[in-house]
């Protein structure tokens, strides 16, 4: 880790005379992220396990784990120099305004209600390039890498003994990880004037599930970003004078 820190400290300190050239912003985004980020996946598992029990079982009474989009907000800090683009962004998402909740009713069981909380930190870096559009609009396309930092919460009522999920057994199983990956985005801006411009992007997620072990160290589910997200946003570019 070390010496890439190294690395870039060096690269930037001979690229000063470059980006004294360019020009530097800073943007809040709104947006939302595509079946809640890792929830998909997990969701669709325990979906498919309540099929199974309601297959051997169809007296049993099943309400699956539907997913959402879950709200996500993005604060990028980006460098223009001609047409390369340069940005760090800083994001954060989580289902905070409602968790993932289903439900399965054995016929000689009492009824599991299952509830998923999740959200993540995610700092992309990311390098593209600026197509001008006409005098005030302008397209960007970019990718990069990214790190993640996932928590994941799922809670049950009633998990049974022996347990209904093998993979789940407690009533609180909780998870967290980092999970490295790459992107790839592409947005249109339009300037307002000289300090303001609004942003429209679409950003894709990729990266492999990794095995997380829960904290209670008794259960195991993998946890990845293999998602898209959709954002609004402001942007600020700094008046340097230049």
């Amino acid at each position: 880790m070390t010496k890439y820190i190294t690395g870039i400290i060096i690269f930037l300190t001979l690229a000063a005379p470059v980006f004294a050239a360019g020009s530097f912003s800073t943007g809040i985004l709104f947006g939302v992220d595509a079946k809640g980020g890792s929830v998909g996946k997990i969701a669709d598992d325990l979906n498919y396990e309540m099929r199974i029990i309601k297959a051997g079982d169809p007296a049993a009474e099943v309400e699956e784990i539907p997913v959402y989009y879950a709200p996500s907000l993005t604060l990028n800090f980006r460098y223009l120099y001609d047409r390369l683009m340069l940005q760090l962004g800083w994001e954060y998402s989580a289902t905070v305004l409602y968790n993932e909740t289903g439900s399965v009713k054995p016929t000689a069981a009492p009824e599991n209600k299952i509830e998923i909380e999740y959200s993540r930190f995610t700092f992309p870096l990311s390098a593209g390039v600026v197509i001008p559009a006409g005098k005030r609009t302008r397209f960007y396309m970019a990718g990069g890498f990214n790190m993640s930092f996932i928590m994941l919460e799922i809670t049950q009522s009633d998990p049974g003994s022996p347990a209904m999920f093998s993979n789940i057994p407690d009533e609180t199983s909780s998870y967290s990880g980092y999970i490295p990956g790459f992107h790839f985005k592409v947005g249109t801006e339009v300037i307002l004037d000289r300090n303001y411009s609004v942003l429209f992007e679409y950003t894709r997620y990729m990266s492999k599930s990794l095995a997380v072990e829960s904290e209670n160290k008794n259960s195991e589910i993998k946890l990845g970003l293999d998602t898209f997200e959709i954002a609004f946003g402001i942007n600020y570019t700094v008046d340097t004078g230049l």
